[in-house]
């Protein structure tokens, strides 16, 4: 299905705004200007904070970049100065091709559909990081930076991660890697030590705002907080939830949460019937991340005795009302049996309308 114009717009690499990682911009550009680039970068931070728009910005400034080495001109030009920005102009003759994949110098590792299933794999395999192998066996096809993208690095299996592994430990001529990670921790060690790391963290609610207001002019005030307070400081999230109705289904969540212990299990089925639809997936794992992030925050708010920003009005008194109920160890044992619930339920293709009767029923058992 081709993509939408709304949807190229939202895509990293489609996109030229990237606010509040100035500091990782200017680190890259220090190491470029030095010629003292490093072969391989590790750029984490949590999802949707902006580390594939990074990548992308990286990639189109390399693969658009005059070779440093070409000299000065016929006629006496000056060599290239030292580059001020990652930015390029978007009347760049390559540009296009380098957004939609038709550039010879970039290639990028991401999970595959697999064939059996027609449904996109949990993991990055084997298969998927040896065309890089192919990618970097060969010669240049357009003479200059070769550049590959691995998102995310933290979803390789252990077959993937060791044929990775075997390109960082002999890289490649005017080559560079860029991987990305959710959770870097997940990474083998051996990985990690060999990546210049590029470290992304959240962004205050002004700079989220920002992101919110200029793509979506229409939000109100109230929304807008809710949104930038339910995306946690990471803007590609708050996106994600503006399209998908995100407020609307979290004023749902708290709704049938307000009930407990005694849910209205009958509006919960009706409810779960809706996001257990086929064409429902998005929002299913919309409604899973929001379900697991307000009990997250109830119990964040229980162990430190402390409220939090509300993202509806008086949630805090239900919050407290709700974690009376157990001790914070309780809760905190739960929220990871839901979470666990959840993957394997995604693993195996579990029913997912039980799946979510299951983690309302399974916090009013805490109360008996």
């Amino acid at each position: 299905m081709a993509d939408t114009e709304e949807s190229l717009e939202l895509n990293p690499r489609h996109s030229e705004l990237l606010l509040g990682h100035e500091a990782a911009e200017r680190m890259f550009l220090e190491a470029f200007n030095s010629d003292r680039l490093h072969h391989a970068w590790l750029i984490s931070g949590p999802k949707g904070v902006g580390k594939a728009t990074l990548a992308w910005k990286i990639a189109k400034f390399l693969l658009t970049q005059t070779d440093k080495d070409d000299g000065p001109g016929l006629f006496g030009d000056d060599l290239p100065s030292e580059a001020s920005s990652l930015n390029i102009s978007p009347d760049h003759p390559d540009l296009h091709r380098i957004v939609s994949g038709g550039h010879g110098g970039l290639v990028i590792a991401e999970r595959t559909e697999n064939e059996k299933t027609g449904k996109l794999r949990n993991d990055i395999v084997i298969n998927d990081i040896r065309k890089l192998i192919s990618f970097y066996s060969q010669t240049s096809a357009e003479g200059g930076w070769r550049v590959a993208i691995v998102d995310a690095a933290d979803e390789m299996n252990v077959n993937a991660a060791n044929a990775l592994l075997k390109i960082l430990e002999e890289p490649p001529e005017k080559s560079i890697i860029l991987l990305l990670a959710h959770a870097p921790g997940k990474l083998l060690p051996t990985i990690k030590s060999r990546c210049r790391a590029l470290s992304l963290s959240t962004l205050p609610e002004d700079s989220v705002k920002a992101v919110l207001a200029g793509k979506f002019p229409e939000l109100s005030i109230d929304d807008l907080t809710a949104l930038t307070r339910l995306s946690e400081g990471a803007p590609g999230r708050a996106i994600e939830l503006a399209n998908n109705d995100g407020v609307g289904l979290y004023r749902k969540v708290s709704t049938h949460l307000s009930r407990f212990p005694r849910f209205n299990i009958p509006e919960i089925h009706i409810l779960a019937g809706e996001l257990a639809a086929v064409k429902a997936d998005d929002k299913y794992h919309l409604f899973v991340n929001i379900y697991l992030g307000w009990i997250e925050r109830m119990i964040r708010q229980s162990a430190s005795n402390m409220p939090l920003p509300e993202i509806l009005d008086g949630e805090n008194d239900q919050m407290r009302r709700i974690s009376a109920s157990a001790g914070v160890d309780r809760w905190l044992d739960l929220w990871e049996k839901m979470g666990q619930m959840v993957a394997r339920a995604d693993a195996v293709n579990l029913d997912r309308k039980q799946v979510i009767v299951n983690l309302f029923t399974s916090l009013s058992a805490v109360a008996r």
